[in-house]
């Protein structure tokens, strides 16, 4: 092996060990364990809430996300779906993200996490404040 192939493959381990302890990727989200799903099943968003919509089984909203996309979610929702700055989410919370019934406070944050399992869809809501 030439003295120069030597440099090259060295330079080679050298940007790829650099690569992979970039901050960059330590930065990728762990999902919290209240996710029921693995890490390559699942999408999250996370943002600014609009277009708000809630009945007592269906949830609408829109997320302006950080990353600068615009997400929707319309399902059929269950209470422990939902969180509350990662701890459980109780019927008394409602009143911490809503002014009324079905009506959002301004500003308000979330991270929806998405997983999909095979095929089979299901959504946890984490309410940020």
């Amino acid at each position: 092996m030439t003295n120069s192939m030597l440099k090259q493959g060295l330079w080679c381990i050298a940007m790829g060990l650099w690569l992979w302890m970039s901050p960059a990727l330590a930065e990728r989200l762990r999902a919290p364990d209240f996710v029921p799903c693995e890490r390559n099943q699942l999408t999250s968003w996370q943002g600014e809430v609009f277009n708000y919509h809630r009945s007592e089984t269906q949830i609408a909203f829109g997320i302006r996300t950080v990353d600068g996309t615009l997400e929707r979610l319309d399902i059929a929702y269950r209470l422990k779906q939902m969180r509350l700055n990662g701890g459980l989410f109780t019927l008394p919370d409602w009143k911490r993200i809503e002014l009324s019934p079905g009506v959002l406070r301004p500003s308000v944050r979330v991270r929806v996490w998405r997983c999909d399992n095979a095929g089979a869809i299901s959504f946890m809501i984490d309410w940020l404040e």
